[in-house]
């Protein structure tokens, strides 16, 4: 029966469906297969470092809240751990950025008046005085750090020195610098900008003023600190304190002589005379055209060439380093280039004899005469470049002037030889927003395009390049620009900050990302204390000396505030009436909150330690380590993110399979056929019996072929045999030789018996008529279908013919 069998491939018969159940078969195929192709995109997405999905998530370090809004800020570009921060309210703070906590600060101006410009000095020197021949030179101290403060309205600048006490620093009025004070009243704040830069024998300060005119400063340096002072005596605490007049001190608090907070700035040196001064008229966009760019679009820089130890040099050599200054404009493609000399050192007049010089005193360092009059300065270089400058940067040395235009163009100008054009780099697709130098070797800029490029300073070549934020989702337009980028001057390593406040940790080794950064912390107690609100948003990125600091306040546009308008404020909430007390109490709290600022710390080992904390393991300075790595290892190391589907089934893939129990029950049954045969042989019926009843037979044909054989004896073991076989014997004559052998196959049939009837199975009985039946009624059941359709298919052909 089992040869008349016919096997038919279901997949090969034609089922003659009507024709809509064979569209919907279509649709289905192709909805399967769109999802197919979403999946598969799904997942290139997850495996693309594009996208970000493995990207991992580093928190910030530590948390740092001042009173007031921060209106400009400022960190010196040789890597110190100072940064200066002005207030709304008139206050100058000097920040550690290693300790994280306020160095010093002081009340610059009234409350009413804002800071507008700051900046630190700390690269200045002395000049060397000649001692004769024979005459051993007295070695020099460095000067104080100065710290340079401009208010709105206030036409001065004031000068600090940091001066190091037993209770901390302290800042000290060392000098002013009168600017001119305008006829009539302006709406912008006096000075602009506020560039300063040490050299020996002075430091350079460049302001650019309201009326879009820049002056040039060289500011003293001050006597050098006696014996006493460097030893730590006659500081303060050793001085009596003068008591004066309280109601004096508050008249004199804000008042135009005394240029700021007091009469302090009263008694120290003031400098009213220019070295020198220039117009930007060549900043305008055509030849021909007077009008300069607006003050808003104007951006200078002030730097200094420095070999690559970092020295002044000594004697006449000092003079000879240029201080270069050049001014860009957003709204024009010309770069103007200014060269200021150093003061000249100290020599001795023209025509004096010997005698005369020796009864001399030596002069002073640090103390200079202030210039007669103005020298009015030209350019030394003018470029035009292809398209209006959009931002600008300089190398830590002051070797390579880097400038972004707002095409995408990308030029670099060698300074220390001209200063003359280098090269043009191979720019973005969009204008260059921000540009960054890691030393002297690495240039990192970030364009329109969303894209940050890596350039090799020492071949002027493309290192690498990726994208700065994830590609953009179907259906938005614009990618969210990204603002601003700082290179660490440590170690190889960048943040990016974006118009929405999300940052990027980037490797400028390598050329990549490694991490997303947000200024608030997802676990609390990753830092303590409190932490920024959700209204405030990131606003400046800056590169401190350990790592990468955000300045974050809340986004209330509110602009400074003339006296006048102050005090037609306060008369207005003295007007208020008496039911209005609670809602102004309520605005007035709020107003409060708002007028705070947060600087948001990430240093640089702590992220690192948090990302990779196999290299944390190690011990040791982690930078050495992290600078070890190759892209390789950077990517073993880095923590992964989420992992894709198809990564889910390659580990599961990977991993050892559990036993199939097919082979472990044919392994099984394997052992019990060699014990059976083993005891067979040695004829042992008791270990035979220990032989386990719960094994299963495989299905093939010899064990089939077994199991009929085994029902077949079965059946005639049932049979009286015996008692007939014993008749036929006695009949015979009563052989004993017959009579004994159909005794002995007797028991070897019983004991067949008992051996069968100990084989295991679990066939089920006729199992093949039950398959035989059920597939015979599905084929017939669809020779029925087809041919009741066939016979509607013909019903319908003659109705439609008219037969």
């Amino acid at each position: 029966m089992a040869n008349q069998w016919e096997k038919v491939n279901p997949d090969g018969g034609v089922d003659l469906l009507p024709m809509p159940y064979c569209l919907v078969d279509e649709v289905m195929d192709d909805i399967f297969e769109a999802v197919g192709e979403t999946i598969e995109e799904i997942e290139s997405k997850k495996r693309s470092p594009k996208y970000e999905f493995k990207l991992p998530h580093a928190g910030p370090t530590s948390y740092m809240r001042l009173p007031g809004r921060i209106h400009c800020a400022y960190v010196e570009p040789r890597g110190t751990a100072r940064m200066a921060l002005g207030t709304g309210q008139g206050e100058a703070i000097l920040v550690d950025t290693k300790l994280r906590q306020i160095m010093t600060q002081a009340h610059a101006f009234d409350e009413s008046e804002a800071v507008t410009c700051i900046s630190i000095c700390s690269d200045s020197s002395f000049q060397d005085v000649p001692a004769g021949p024979g005459i051993e030179e007295p070695p020099l101290s460095s000067p104080p750090v100065k710290l340079f403060v401009a208010g709105v309205f206030t036409p001065k600048i004031l000068v600090y020195d940091v001066v190091k006490e037993t209770l901390g620093l302290r800042l000290k009025p060392a000098c002013s610098i009168q600017v001119p004070k305008p006829e009539e009243e302006v709406e912008r704040p006096l000075v602009e900008q506020l560039h300063t830069r040490g050299v020996a024998g002075g430091i350079w300060v460049i302001a650019l003023l309201h009326d879009r005119s820049v002056r040039a400063y060289l500011c003293p340096l001050g006597e050098p600190p006696s014996q006493e002072a460097e030893d730590g005596q006659g500081i303060m605490l050793d001085k009596p304190i003068e008591e004066g007049d309280e109601d004096e001190e508050e008249e004199g608090v804000g008042g135009a002589g005394g240029g700021g907070h007091g009469q302090e700035f009263n008694d120290v040196p003031q400098v009213s005379t220019p070295v020198y001064t220039w117009s930007l008229a060549q900043l305008a966009p055509m030849p021909g055209i007077t009008q300069v760019p607006e003050l808003e679009s104007i951006t200078l820089t002030l730097f200094s060439p420095r070999p690559q130890g970092g020295a002044f040099g000594r004697g006449v050599s000092a003079g000879q380093i240029p201080t270069l200054c050049f001014a860009s404009s957003t709204e024009s493609s010309a770069v103007l280039a200014h060269s200021l000399t150093s003061p000249a050192p100290v020599a001795a007049p023209i025509g004096v004899d010997l005698d005369t010089l020796l009864m001399q005193a030596a002069p002073k360092p640090g103390l200079h005469e202030e210039p007669k009059w103005t020298t009015r300065l030209q350019p030394r270089r003018r470029w035009c470049l292809p398209a209006k400058t959009s931002t600008v940067a300089v190398s830590p040395n002051g070797g390579i002037f880097a400038i972004g235009g707002s095409q995408g163009s990308l030029a670099l100008v060698n300074t220390a030889t001209g200063p003359s054009l280098r090269t043009m780099l191979p720019g973005h697709y969009g204008a260059v927003n921000s540009l960054s130098f890691h030393r002297d070797k690495v240039l990192v800029s970030i364009g329109a395009d969303c894209w940050v490029h890596h350039y090799d300073l020492t071949t002027d070549t493309l290192l690498a390049r990726h994208l700065a934020g994830s590609p953009l989702e179907p259906g938005v337009a614009n990618p969210t620009p990204i603002l601003h980028i700082a290179a660490s001057q440590a170690m190889p390593l960048g943040a990016t900050m974006d118009a929405e406040g999300s940052l990027r940790l980037l490797d400028l080794k390598h050329g990549c990302k490694i991490a997303r950064m947000s200024c608030s912390s997802e676990k609390q107690e990753d830092v303590e204390g409190p932490q920024p609100s959700e209204d405030d948003k990131p606003m400046l990125l800056l590169s401190t000396a350990t790592g990468f600091c955000v300045i974050c306040m809340a986004d209330v546009d509110r602009s400074m505030v003339l006296p006048g308008e102050a005090a037609d404020a306060g008369d207005e909430e003295a007007e208020a009436p008496e039911g209005e007390g609670e809602d102004g109490n309520e605005m007035q709290a709020s107003m409060v909150q708002d007028d705070q600022s947060w600087l948001v710390f990430f240093e640089q080992t702590g992220v690192l330690k948090k990302l990779f904390p196999t290299l944390a393991a190690k011990g040791g300075d982690i930078a050495k380590h992290f600078n070890a790595l190759s892209e390789e290892d950077l990517g073993k190391l880095q923590p992964q993110g989420v992992p894709s589907t198809l990564e889910k089934a390659v580990v599961l893939s990977a991993k050892q399979p559990p036993p199939d129990p097919v082979a472990v029950r044919a392994a099984q049954l394997a052992a019990a056929a060699a014990a059976r045969a083993e005891l067979a042989s040695s004829g042992s019926r008791r270990r035979s019996q220990q032989l386990p009843d719960n094994l299963i037979a495989k299905l093939t044909t010899e064990n089939l072929r077994r199991f009929a054989a085994g029902q077949q004896s079965a059946k005639e073991a049932a049979q009286p045999s015996a008692t007939g076989a014993k008749k036929m014997a006695s009949s015979l004559g009563g052989s004993g030789a017959f009579g004994k052998s159909a005794t002995l196959n007797t028991a070897a049939r019983e004991e067949q018996e008992n051996m069968q009837s100990k084989t295991p199975h679990v066939v089920p009985k006729n199992w093949q008529v039950a398959l035989k039946k059920q597939l015979r009624s599905g084929l017939a059941g669809k020779q029925t279908r087809q041919s009741r359709l066939q016979r509607r298919l013909e019903q319908m052909r003659k109705e439609i013919s008219g037969d």
